[in-house]
């Protein structure tokens, strides 16, 4: 038997229909059919077990006509379907449907290939759209609040990172920017007599990192040259108060 609580309330899955008879009642009525179960029916799962239901619910997508009953217990949410069955452990989330017990978001976070959509959020992204806009145009979406979290979200993963950083060294490799041409530049701000002292410092400093001349701990040093754009834009290119549009990483003694 496990049991799991919902809303401070304790409910009970029972390994087999005689565990529940010596648990709950010899004579309560089990649904062996669940498909056709009521919200508080007992029933007995395609695996043998038995759990209480807890919603029953009706599912209706805008590009169907027909609407389909669900039902939701501790092991899970279930669409009444044939090709559908209810068996083995407890979902982690039960109120997903997904037979990993993932949630929409979960999912969404862990996938490894990026979607058609997601493709599209990330072009907008890297060629210097404000992250909402994108993610309304890539969707699309006309909610902004909930475009804001789901782009917030979908800059965290590393398939929308990685796409962003490709389509920026697209237009890095386009314009002729080079990790040579930056070095290049940042010398000319050295030996420039215009240059103020401050960027002079700045330069030296940063080349000093690359050739290890100064030392500290062993890190990753990035040498980034910045464009400026919202900070969730970078976010999606590894954080900072501007886009980066092209860095040169090494390790180094800082």
């Amino acid at each position: 038997m496990k049991e799991r609580v919902v809303k401070g309330v304790t409910h009970y899955l029972f390994d087999d229909l005689d565990e529940f008879r010596s648990k709950i009642s010899l004579s309560h009525p089990v649904v062996k059919e669940w498909r056709h179960s009521n919200k508080g029916d007992w029933i007995l799962t395609d695996d043998g077990q038995v759990c209480q239901v807890l919603h029953l619910g009706v599912l209706k997508k805008s590009d169907r006509k027909k609407e389909t009953t669900f039902i939701r217990t501790i092991m899970g949410s279930y669409v009444c379907s044939p090709s559908v069955v209810i068996k083995g452990d407890m979902k982690t989330n039960m109120h997903t449907f997904s037979t990993a017990g993932e949630s929409p978001s979960v999912r969404k976070k862990n996938r490894k290939k990026v979607t058609d959509k997601e493709f599209l959020f990330g072009k907008y992204v890297a060629k210097g759209d404000e992250v909402v806009e994108a993610y309304m145009k890539a969707f699309p979406s006309k909610n902004k609040n909930y475009a804001k979290s789901q782009a917030k979200l979908l800059l965290k993963t590393d398939r929308v990172k990685k796409l962003i950083r490709e389509e920026i060294d697209k237009y890095l490799s386009e314009a002729e920017i080079t990790p040579t041409y930056l070095l290049e530049e940042m010398r000319n701000i050295i030996d420039k007599g215009g240059s103020s002292d401050r960027d002079k410092i700045t330069a030296i400093t940063t080349l000093m990192k690359i050739s290890g001349m100064m030392e500290t701990q062993k890190t990753t040093e990035s040498v980034t040259l910045f464009q400026g754009f919202s900070k969730e834009q970078l976010d999606a290119i590894q954080g900072s108060q501007y886009k980066k549009l092209a860095e040169v990483k090494k390790d180094s003694e800082k």
